[in-house]
C-alpha cells in the first residue's frame, strides 16, 4: 500500500508470487500450522548490504535438509530473490531506520487425488516459501545497548537433542514462548534464560548467553545451543581482541555471580544484562564495551 507517494507496507514473495505482505496467507493443512514444521532465517540489513549471508544460509540449509524440506532455491537462488525483494521495497526501505530480512519454509501442504479428484492417488506436496521483510525498532535495540536488559532464569527445559538437533532454526517455540512469561512474571522487560537437563544455562528466545569471568568469555558448549550467527562473529572478535573465549557446561551459579553477561543476536548484535534474577549486574563493563566498539567498527565497515 502506498499513501503520499510512501510504502506503507513492503512487498512479499510467497511460492513464486510478489503481494503486500499484509497479505500473506497459508492453507490451515500447511505442516507450519499442523505441526511447527517451519524453517526459519532472520538476517539483519546494514547499509544496504545482507550482513554475514554465508553463515545465515549455511544454516537454513542444514535446517531445511534436516526437516526434508526439497525442492526451494540453491543459496545462490536465494540471494537472487532476496536482492530484488530489497529491489522492490526500494520506497519501504527508504523510510526504515534499521530493517532485516526473514525467509520461511515448510514441507507445503500434501493434497490427495481422493479429495481433489476421486482418484485414489496422492500428489506430493509442494515445499512453502516466503521472503519477507521486517522494521526493527532501533530505539528499543538502542536501550538494549545502553542500558541492557534483565534476565530470568527459568525452570524451562530446553528439547532434547535427541527430539531434534538444537542446531536447527526453526519456528516451534513454544519452550521459549513459556520461559519468557515466567521471566515476565518477575520483571515485564526481562527475557527467560532455559536450562538443559542437568541444570545448566543454554540460551534465550532471542540471544546466545555468555558471561565473563576474570577476563574471559565464556559459552554453552555448542550441542547445547543454537550456533548463533552473531555469536559466531563474537567469537572471532574475541580472538582479534585476545579475550580467552571457552565453552562450558555453566551451571546457573556461575551465571548469576558473573562480573558480566553478555548477549548476542540478529537484531541487535550484541548486548548486555542488566541484572540476573534479583542480582544487579556491576559496572562498568569492559568487556562489553571492547566488543561492542569491534562490532560497531565492524558493521559501519560493512
Amino acid at each position: 500500500m502506498v499513501k503520499d507517494g510512501i510504502a506503507l507496507s513492503a512487498l512479499a514473495f510467497l511460492n513464486g508470487d510478489w503481494i503486500p505482505d499484509d497479505q500473506l496467507a497459508l492453507p490451515l493443512s500447511d505442516p507450519a500450522f499442523t505441526h511447527g514444521v517451519c524453517a526459519v532465517e532472520r538476517m539483519r540489513v546494514y547499509h544496504g548490504q545482507l550482513w554475514q549471508p554465508e553463515l545465515h544460509l549455511q544454516r537454513w540449509q542444514r535446517t531445511i535438509d534436516a526437516l526434508k524440506i526439497s525442492g526451494l532455491p540453491s543459496a545462490a537462488g536465494l540471494q537472487q530473490l532476496i536482492s530484488e525483494l530489497m529491489d522492490r521495497n526500494e520506497s519501504w526501505i527508504a523510510n526504515q531506520a534499521s530493517f532485516g530480512v526473514v525467509l520461511l519454509a515448510s514441507p507445503g501442504s500434501l493434497m490427495t487425488g481422493s479429495l481433489m479428484t476421486g482418484a485414489d492417488t496422492q500428489t506430493a506436496p509442494q515445499p512453502t516459501l516466503i521472503l519477507h521483510l521486517y522494521c526493527i525498532d532501533q530505539g528499543a535495540m538502542q536501550q538494549r545497548i545502553e542500558h541492557g536488559m534483565p534476565l530470568v532464569i527459568t525452570d524451562v527445559q530446553q528439547p532434547p537433542s535427541a527430539s531434534w538437533d538444537r542446531r536447527l532454526k526453526v519456528r516451534s517455540r513454544l519452550h521459549y514462548y513459556l520461559a519468557d512469561q515466567q521471566a515476565h512474571q518477575v520483571h515485564p522487560l526481562a527475557s527467560g534464560v532455559l536450562v538443559d537437563h542437568d541444570g545448566t544455562v543454554t540460551e534465550t528466545a532471542i540471544a546466545n548467553v555468555l558471561l565473563v569471568q576474570q577476563g574471559s568469555v565464556f559459552s554453552p558448549q555448542p550441542d547445547q545451543i543454537l550456533p548463533g550467527v552473531s555469536l559466531q562473529v563474537v567469537q572471532r572478535l574475541c580472538a582479534e581482541l585476545q579475550l580467552p573465549f571457552l565453552t562450558r557446561r555453566l551451571n546457573t551459579q556461575r551465571l548469576r555471580e558473573a562480573d558480566e553477561v553478555i548477549l548476542t543476536g540478529t537484531s541487535c548484535g550484541v548486548w548486555f544484562a542488566s541484572q540476573v534474577d534479583d542480582r544487579m549486574m556491576p559496572s562498568p563493563r569492559p568487556v562489553y564495551t571492547q566488543l561492542r566498539q569491534a562490532w560497531d567498527r565492524i558493521t559501519s565497515a560493512s
